[in-house]
């Protein structure tokens, strides 16, 4: 019997008694072995960007500042498909244009997360690509033990759809652990 489970029987000694290591019992699948419940080592975090996040919340920036060690980076990912679909229905100058923009926007945002990570002794490295949104973050997380992803990342979200498709792809193809804001 490891310490967890010690814990929860003394806690629950007088309150559920035998009812809870039936609780236990049938539930065995649903919670957590005590392996389960050590903490990753976190060294390298993956927070992908795009024009769909217009800030980062406080409450993200405060649990990520318990991984002071780790190097943080910032992906801003320029969709190059709508970059291509631009440039083949509207011409090559719109293209540009919707380049410089996006280029321009990805910098700012990039350097004022960059710039409140700094503020908590935070290490970050900035990079701005023509991409996939999923294929690309799917690929970066595997050199990575953390991936933080905002509900937005790939397209707007709504009241009857509170989490963009491609963070659900994402979610479903990538083995670490993730921070959803």
């Amino acid at each position: 019997m490891g310490l967890f489970s010690s814990l929860i029987r003394r806690k629950f000694k007088n309150v559920a008694g035998k009812r809870y290591e039936r609780i236990l019992k049938e539930y065995k699948e649903f919670l957590l072995t005590e392996e389960e419940m050590v903490l990753p080592e976190i060294k390298s975090i993956l927070m992908p960007l795009d024009r769909f996040i217009n800030e980062v919340p406080a409450e993200v920036y405060d649990t990520l500042s318990a991984y002071k060690e780790a190097k943080i980076l910032l992906v801003y990912i320029i969709d190059a498909q709508v970059f291509h679909m631009i440039e083949h229905t509207l011409g090559r100058k719109a293209s540009e244009d919707f380049r410089k923009n996006e280029e321009r926007y990805g910098m700012t945002l990039l350097e004022k997360i960059a710039s409140t990570f700094e503020e908590l002794d935070m290490s970050t490295q900035l990079r701005l690509f023509f991409g996939d949104k999923s294929e690309d973050v799917i690929k970066l997380s595997e050199k990575h033990d953390m991936l933080v992803l905002s509900k937005a990342y790939g397209s707007e979200i709504t009241k009857t759809h509170p989490l963009s498709p491609i963070v659900l792809k994402i979610v479903q193809h990538v083995d670490i652990p993730i921070i959803i804001y």
